[in-house]
């Protein structure tokens, strides 16, 4: 049945990879997390990873109106970028990550 829909090829490249798909987006969350922390280690304001994933979704939502691929984002190792800007913004991470920037601010004596 699936052979009327799609390739033969397409089938048998594409559908054994479907099941790691919520991993490395698990995977692909753990990273933005580890980002966010070393951003704030090296100074960069952690407040800012959320606005750009959200502008990121923007962006990927005017590119997927244009696009007649209605599972794009279904096949997606990565996850929406709304997705990530929440998981970013949760109070026990963000701030976290503002202790860290903070802390270096104090050692450069930043008062910004």
């Amino acid at each position: 049945m699936l052979n009327r829909f799609v390739t033969i090829d397409f089938a048998q490249r594409v559908l054994p990879l479907v099941p790691l798909l919520p991993f490395n987006r698990r995977l692909e969350m753990e990273a933005d997390y580890i980002g966010l922390l070393l951003m704030a280690a090296a100074g960069y304001d952690p407040r800012c990873a959320p606005i750009i994933y959200d502008e990121f979704d923007k962006y990927e939502e005017l590119k997927e109106s244009r696009n007649k691929f209605k599972l794009e984002g279904f096949l997606s190792s990565h996850p929406p970028g709304r997705k990530r800007a929440q998981a970013l913004d949760r109070p026990r991470i963000m701030e976290e990550a503002l202790v860290l920037y903070n802390n270096v601010k104090a050692k450069r004596g930043d008062e910004s």
